[in-house]
């Protein structure tokens, strides 16, 4: 998660505010300026993807054992809640007793830490997914993945992309305690929300498919469940001719300082393969800046484990770096598709 800074007053005297003044200018000195995410990258895409640190052994959460996540892992997402960092996540594979097609189902661990070069996490749940795909009929019962978790209204409100019969649908699953959830059912046409509360509101933002491509769509709701779409058109897309002009895929969004950022995935050739990771800010989260400097991030090298694409990108932040969590693969949908959770790093400067 993006942390945030609290605003400090000291109310005595002149000179105190003198000093205020003073230690603000030096706050605002490049240096100190730029530990902010955007002010990290340079307007030159080639500096900034080259600019992150791997994990030497990723992925750092892969495919394992014979059940759930046994073909694969992937959509990180962190959760700050009573206290602890939930970390979840989704895996792909066969549950015992329930038959034996593979499909996409969500976990939840426990963060214990994180920095350069360590991830250390415990799955909860005994291990087991949370979320797990509906019954025949129901409108997951094909797959649950791409959780976006929120604090809302003192519990856990989980949302993530559904597959079964009909259109594509977001569902929610409710917890009292980030381990046990209780699903509420489908609230919306789309995939890959995410979600951060404004006061009292809730805001999700989440893709649709057109002829050409994804594009991102925004809607909000007061009590979780009944969402409105802010418009029947998106508020960010894909620049033609650019990097990410097919199409924009699993954006995720925080808000600091008043300001709201997006990183999402894009691609130049592929509707959901994106070689890339872009980053965009916005005041309202409908008109959206992107920065000068995209793409941010980049797929890794050919036969590694993110070589072959990107997506969900979950960022974390430490005191001297900005850890990156992601889905990569390393080869396309048509060859070579092994998804995991990969892992890599920049400095503050």
């Amino acid at each position: 998660m993006i942390k945030r800074w609290s605003s400090i007053t000291h109310p005595r005297g002149w000179w105190r505010a003198a000093i205020l003044v003073w230690c603000s200018m030096l706050l605002c000195a490049p240096g100190a300026h730029a530990q902010h995410f955007w002010d990290l990258f340079s307007t030159a895409y080639t500096t900034n993807v080259l600019a992150w640190t791997r994990h030497n052994d990723n992925p750092v959460i892969g495919p394992s054992g014979s059940t759930w996540k046994s073909h694969g892992t992937g959509s990180p997402e962190f959760l700050e809640f009573q206290g602890r960092t939930f970390l979840f996540y989704r895996g792909n594979g066969v549950l015992p007793g329930k038959g034996k097609t593979s499909s996409d189902r969500i976990g939840v661990a426990e963060l214990l830490d994180i920095g350069t070069m360590r991830l250390k996490y415990r799955d909860l749940n005994r291990g087991f997914p949370v979320i797990d795909v509906g019954a025949a009929g129901e409108f997951d019962d094909a797959g649950v993945q791409g959780p976006a978790a929120v604090a809302f209204k003192g519990q856990v409100y989980l949302y993530y992309s559904a597959t079964g019969k009909g259109p594509r649908r977001i569902g929610l699953a409710v917890s009292a305690d980030g381990e046990q959830f209780k699903k509420i059912g489908p609230v919306l046409e789309g995939r890959s929300p995410d979600v951060l509360v404004v006061r009292d509101t809730l805001y999700m933002i989440y893709q649709k498919a057109d002829p050409a491509g994804y594009k991102v769509y925004l809607a909000y709701s007061l009590d979780g469940e009944k969402f409105i779409s802010v418009s029947d058109h998106p508020v960010f897309s894909g620049a033609e001719g650019r990097w990410d002009a097919k199409s924009i895929s699993t954006p995720r969004i925080w808000v600091s300082g008043g300001v709201y950022y997006m990183l999402y995935g894009g691609s130049t050739d592929y509707v959901d393969e994106p070689e890339f990771f872009g980053l965009a800010r916005s005041k309202d989260l409908r008109k959206w800046d992107v920065h000068p400097g995209n793409p941010v991030f980049g797929a890794g090298v050919h036969g590694t484990a993110d070589g072959g694409a990107v997506w969900c990108p979950a960022i974390n932040e430490t005191e001297n770096w900005f850890v990156l969590l992601y889905e990569g693969s390393r080869g396309k949908y048509n060859w070579d598709l092994l998804p995991s959770i990969c892992m890599a790093w920049i400095a503050k400067r």
